[in-house]
Formats: C-alpha cells, structure tokens, sequence
C-alpha cells in the first residue's frame, strides 16, 4: 500500500502542476472555456460568466498549488480533500460534456493537448480513483523536507504562479501552444488534409428513430440507415429531427486553423495579406470595448506603418469609430485565438507570424522592423 500510495502521489502532483502549469500561463484562455460552460446552451450560469477571468486564474494556481502541497506531503489532510473535491467537480464537467457534446474540449490541458471529451472523463475518473487511494493510505504520506523548507516552496511556488498568470493577463502568455503562435506558418496551417497527402477525420451521422407501434426509440447511423432500408419502412419508423447529429467515425488529420479569413468589404482579402512581406494586423474581438485612445494609437502607428511600406489591417467582428486603416471583418472566436488582447498586433510576413504585441506593450514600427 505505501508504494502505491507514492505512485499515485507523483502522478497526481505531478499531473495537478502540468495542469494548471499551461493554464496560468493563458488565464484569458481558460476564462473563455469557462464562459463557454457558464452560457446558457450548457450549465446556465449566466451570472458566473463576467467572473470567468478571476475564476480561471484561481483554478490554475490552485491546481499548481494543491499539486505542490502533495508533492512536498504538505498540510496533507486538507490538499488530499481539496484534490478529492475539484476531481469530483472536473470529473462531473467532463461528463456533462461528454454526454450531451456541450463542450468539445474540457480545456484540461489548455491549448498544450487537446482532448476528446470521453478521453478527458476517463482521465478524471482515474484521477479519481488515485487521489482515493491517497485518501486511503495518507497515513503514508509524510512531508518531504523539513518545514521552513516545505513553506519556502509553496510559497516560492505559489507567487510563480500569480506572476505567470498577471504576464498572460497584462501582457501574452510566456508560452503560447497555439496555431498562431510566434514562428508559425499560417498557410501551412491551413491547408487540409487532402492537400497534405494526409488521411482527414470523417464523420458519421445518428437518427434517432422512433417506434409508432411501442414508442421506443433507436439510434442508428447513416450507413445502417441506409444499407436496411429504414426510411422506407414510415408506418414503423418516424425519424426524430432535431435529435440527429454528428460524430467522429475515424479520427484523422484536421488543419489546426480554420475561419481564418479577411472579408473586406465583401472581398476575400486572405492570400493577398498572406502573400506580403510586411503586414501589420490588428486584431479587435472585441469592438464594443475598443476606447478613442486605442483607436488613437491604432491611427498612428498605421500612417507611420504605411509609410515605411507596411500593409495595414485591421480585423473585428464590428465597425469600429473612426478607424481611419482598411477594416476588414474575421470570426470572433478566430480572433479570440489568435491574440489574448483587444487589440492586439500581429507582424505577419509571408504568411509566417513574426511577432505579437499586447495592447500594454503597442509596439513602433522601429519595433515591427526589428522583428522582421
């Protein structure tokens, strides 16, 4: 039992800080996620979502936290029932998602490792079922080093985690694991599966048909469907519309961007600010809080930025009070990913992410030209 109890003690630590590691690193991020739990579509907790940020950075420090208390045998009573509680509340999101495919992505792991939801409940349920152990066996856990050591640590640990979560709010996350990081190509990552030589994901649609006879219902997919015939036997079978959906039949290659798009004014503008060498491009998800101030900087670091023989854009999901660059319009969610700032900067040359700069530090061109 002892060396079972420090298996599960390491796993769990360790597991605890990676988790919350890449998720302090992006609390904007992970306050997305949580607003997407909070909407109405899912748990309907409309008054939580204005809460998401400071709740999204409370989670990851906890969870590095919690992760460190156990690793160090620290105040063990209260980590082994604080683990026990927040396993219990992941392992019922992940459910939820899973069951009813609210959420596609639990945001576990941030954008470091994408999860299918079924994978992401499995994972809490071993968690679980280790972090029992724990509870079991806590007599075996005892503090690694001696106390003013252990609290060195914690706290050493704890104002890390609170200085990497203020850089991701104020500035950019010191790590960014996603598609348009710093170095990445983005026409590359466009391009499907087929174009790659790569096997893509296909998909599989459910009925839910429903008995006229004893009012019981079956799913089938459409291969089935099809292949016995069902949709002609009408006075048996009645098809249940809005309960169809769609599911992964084999999972394949997916281009990592998608919805990247310029529409300027009804022009699709994307090879051409791709196809440049030298593209500024401002990125506002969130128009209705852009200040005159902003807009302001926007203005003149354009007319400095043209001169020099920068392209200029300007990317939202809304017009923007005299915005005096070329505006065009990209999906939100889009944005969202792109930059954890409104606006943000983004130097784009030859399709390749040169640099990104948060509204806190809005760069000058002499910046822009070092990065190039």
């Amino acid at each position: 039992m002892r060396y079972l109890v420090h298996l599960s003690r390491i796993i769990v630590g360790v597991l605890f800080i990676i988790s919350g590691f890449v998720k302090v690193v992006d609390p904007i991020g992970l306050s997305f996620k949580l607003e997407e739990y909070f909407s109405p579509g899912v748990l309907n907790i409309p008054f939580l979502m204005d809460l998401s940020l400071p709740l999204a950075t409370f989670f990851a420090v906890f969870e590095i936290f919690l992760g460190i208390l156990l690793l160090l045998g620290v105040w063990k009573k209260f980590t082994i029932y604080s683990l026990l509680l927040t396993i219990i509340f992941f392992t019922f999101l992940t459910f939820y998602s899973a069951y009813f495919n609210k959420v596609t992505d639990c945001g576990c792991f941030g954008d470091a490792l994408k999860l299918e939801p079924w994978t992401s409940f499995y994972k809490d349920v071993v968690l679980l079922v280790l972090i029992l152990i724990l509870l079991i066996g806590q007599k075996f856990i005892q503090p690694l080093f001696i106390k003013p050591l252990n609290i060195g640590l914690v706290t050493l640990g704890t104002i890390g985690s609170l200085i990497l979560a203020y850089i991701g709010i104020n500035h950019l996350p010191v790590i960014d694991f996603r598609a348009y990081a710093v170095g990445k190509d983005l026409v590359h990552g466009m391009k499907s599966a087929e174009e790659l030589g790569l096997k893509p994901t296909t998909y599989k649609t459910l009925f839910t048909l429903k008995n006229k006879l004893d009012g019981s219902e079956i799913i089938v997919d459409d291969k089935k469907y099809i292949s016995q015939k069902l949709y002609q036997d009408t006075s048996v079978w009645e098809m249940l519309v809005d309960k169809t959906r769609n599911e992964i039949d084999q999972k394949g290659y997916e281009a990592p961007i998608h919805d990247f798009y310029f529409d300027c004014n009804g022009e699709d503008k994307t090879s051409y600010y791709l196809q440049h060498p030298k593209v500024v491009l401002i990125v506002v998800p969130f128009a209705e809080k852009i200040t005159t101030e902003q807009t302001n900087k926007i203005n003149s670091l354009a007319k400095e930025a043209k001169s020099k023989g920068y392209e200029f854009v300007t990317v939202s999901n809304n017009p923007i009070q005299n915005l005096e660059s070329e505006l065009c319009f990209m999906d939100q969610t889009t944005m969202k990913t792109i930059i954890r700032s409104n606006p943000g900067i983004v130097l784009i040359s030859n399709g390749i992410v040169k640099a990104k700069f948060h509204d806190n530090d809005f760069p000058t061109v002499q910046q822009l030209d070092q990065k190039l």
